[in-house]
């Protein structure tokens, strides 16, 4: 993956951007000539009415109104729709965002232990949020702003050169918030590392709260905190202080441009070389423009925070494709797993897996067994090599598991699955990339889903987090995916939930089949039945 780069954000969905600065150029140009041709049409028809004759009564009112309505009707149809385009681009760029980020970090070669802290998960998280910021609240308004301007500035040279002094004016008004930028850029990378740990501190207390209240140390940690937060708050009044002054330096030049258009109109209205209905129409177009400027003091702190975000990202990215001063081997078959008196317990947990003693050999299954909460869930944890040991010991042929690169040897299915707003062939080849359509059928024949997948197609969507497909279909494109991948140590919590007696036995005999020769460890309220069978009961 390329370094993240803020002139790209909008490459990824080019389409859907232009769609968006479209709808919000024709909404912009509505607002203000619906100004500007109401104070124009006004400003006529009352000085007609003030004249006498032919030319009073010849007065066309029927074109300006209906010009009026065009606007009118643009305008609020406009904003809708225009609403509704960027945040279809925002959505899809950020969905864009996590998907290459989070392949690419699944393929990284350096230690998988870097990405299993929860702080740099959602540190990343995070900061992909925070990069819509910049097309949406910085580019978009830029560009709109710069178009209205042209167009305002041409009305004004049209009607005087004279007038073209109200353009610079407005001009300068437009690139007022670049002087903000460094300032803003530094006030939020500032309030970014603030607000970071803020929240860690504060979970940090809420994981140790009931040892804090026994202790009787809570007061002092809250404290703590307070000062943090006035910390946060602190900063985010200077980013609001920022933005009020280039806001109001923008209305100095605005209120300027406004003065001087009425001064120099107002002599060329004397001279008859310009007529009244056109200076306030103009004027009530700079006042159109205005509205569209105002938006652009806000820059300095979204452009700020996009760049922040921009920043760790990249930083991250480099962290971790730095060689590990110790580069861990991956194993090979054959296929050991050894458990040795081993207890252990997810952070904050009361209670998990005690004295768990288990062996097992290429070719053979272990179905773990037990009531809800009794750590089915924690032991897969554990061999997955997401949770260390707090007794005892786990060994793959005769290794501690942290001493191995383990990333393409085991496969694990988490009762939680994700999967995303993609199509089902795009969702199972982040299994297996290359994957041909013939795999993606044999692995949909082997989860029960092909005869549902024919009537559909493999272009189906499958909406943000399976949200188009049941939950039992969501489970079963999960286990495809990871079989797709080819793992050689399985390890499965909850695959059979929601199926009858013949679906699980179908796919029991398909997971037999592809794992004979590596390890297949299931952790399920349904029996299980297989030859090598072993059972582990917990609680």
């Amino acid at each position: 993956m390329k370094r993240v780069r803020l002139r790209d954000l909008t490459r990824s969905r080019p389409g859907a951007w232009l769609l968006a600065a479209l709808l919000g150029a024709v909404t912009v140009f509505s607002v203000t000539g619906l100004l500007a041709t109401s104070g124009w049409f006004i400003t006529a028809a009352a000085l007609a009415g003030l004249l006498s004759g032919a030319a009073g009564y010849g007065f066309d009112v029927f074109r300006p109104a209906a010009i009026i309505r065009f606007f009118a009707i643009a305008r609020t149809a406009g904003r809708y729709t225009e609403r509704l385009a960027s945040h279809n681009a925002v959505l899809g760029l950020l969905r864009d965002l996590r998907v290459q980020l989070f392949s690419h970090i699944a393929h990284l070669r350096s230690d998988p232990r870097r990405w299993r802290s929860a702080h740099v998960l959602q540190r990343l998280v995070t900061d992909i949020d925070l990069l819509d910021r910049f097309p949406l609240q910085v580019l978009l308004p830029w560009l709109w702003a710069g178009l209205l301007l042209a167009g305002v500035s041409t009305l004004l040279a049209l009607l005087d050169l004279r007038l073209l002094v109200v353009s610079s004016l407005l001009a300068l008004a437009w690139l007022l918030p670049l002087i903000g930028w460094r300032l803003g850029a530094r006030l939020a990378e500032a309030a970014g590392q603030a607000q970071q740990q803020r929240r860690e501190y504060l979970l940090d207390n809420l994981r140790l709260l009931s040892d804090l209240l026994v202790w009787q140390h809570w007061e002092h940690r809250r404290l703590g905190f307070d000062e943090l937060d006035q910390a946060c708050q602190q900063l985010e009044w200077r980013q609001q202080r920022l933005t009020a002054w280039v806001g109001l330096g923008q209305q100095l030049l605005l209120g300027l441009a406004t003065l001087w258009l009425l001064i120099v109109g107002a002599g060329l209205v004397r001279g008859q070389e310009l007529e009244l209905a056109w200076l306030l129409a103009t004027l009530l177009a700079l006042f159109g423009l205005g509205e569209t400027l105002a938006p652009l003091a806000g820059t300095v702190v979204a452009l700020g925070m996009s760049r922040t975000a921009r920043d760790r990202i990249n930083s991250t990215l480099d962290e971790a494709q730095t060689p590990s001063e110790h580069v861990a081997e991956q194993p090979v078959a054959p296929w050991h797993l050894q458990l040795q008196g081993v207890s252990c317990r997810r952070p904050g947990a009361l209670t998990g897996p005690q004295d768990i003693q288990l062996e097992l050999h290429s070719g053979e299954q272990l179905w773990i067994k037990g009531p809800s909460g009794a750590g089915k869930s924690t032991l897969l944890d554990l061999l997955a090599g997401a949770l260390a040991p707090e007794q005892g010991s786990c060994l793959l042929n005769g290794q501690p598991l942290e001493s191995w690169d383990l990333r393409w040897v085991i496969g694990y299915l988490h009762q939680q699955i994700d999967l995303f707003d993609l199509s089902l062939a795009a969702n199972l080849r982040l299994g297996a990339p290359q994957a041909s359509d013939a795999r993606l059928w044999q692995v949909l024949e082997d989860v029960a889903l092909a005869d549902w997948a024919r009537e559909r197609g493999l272009d189906t969507p499958l909406g943000e987090q399976g949200s188009a497909v049941s939950g039992g279909q969501a489970r079963r494109i999960a286990l495809a995916r990871l079989l797709l991948a080819e793992r050689p140590i399985l390890l499965l919590d909850e695959p059979f939930a929601g199926l009858d007696t013949a679906t699980r036995e179908h796919i029991m005999q398909a997971l037999l089949r592809r794992q004979r020769d590596g390890l297949l460890v299931i952790a399920s309220h349904q029996p299980v039945s297989a030859e090598r069978l072993c059972t582990l009961r917990i609680g």
